[in-house]
């Protein structure tokens, strides 16, 4: 895993858009504690991120994880990607 960045304050990260892992790194060889499954009606509220293992979804390719709560992260590729565009430059605004 590479440096770890996370933002000051929670952020909105949205409903999830596929069945997601949560892990208990921000890497695809982390344990895996839960399977979140689509909702439209629930949305996750992410307490900083950090770039991890790039994950693969379809055409979408991040290297950014969501950290949900401690111990608890999740891919970005996961969430709805309007609303992953704007975090890592406003989480780097915030950490520097």
């Amino acid at each position: 895993m590479s440096e770890e960045q996370q933002t000051a304050d929670a952020f909105t990260a949205g409903p999830i858009w596929r069945d997601a892992n949560v892990r208990s790194g921000p890497s695809l060889d982390s344990p895996v504690l839960e399977l979140l499954l689509p909702d439209s009606q629930v949305s996750h509220r992410a307490v900083g991120w950090a770039y991890g293992d790039e994950v693969i979804e379809g055409t979408i390719v991040s290297n950014i994880w969501l950290l949900l709560a401690p111990g608890r992260w999740c891919s970005a590729v996961n969430f709805d990607q309007d609303t992953m565009a704007g975090i890592p430059r406003e989480a780097e605004r915030d950490v520097r």
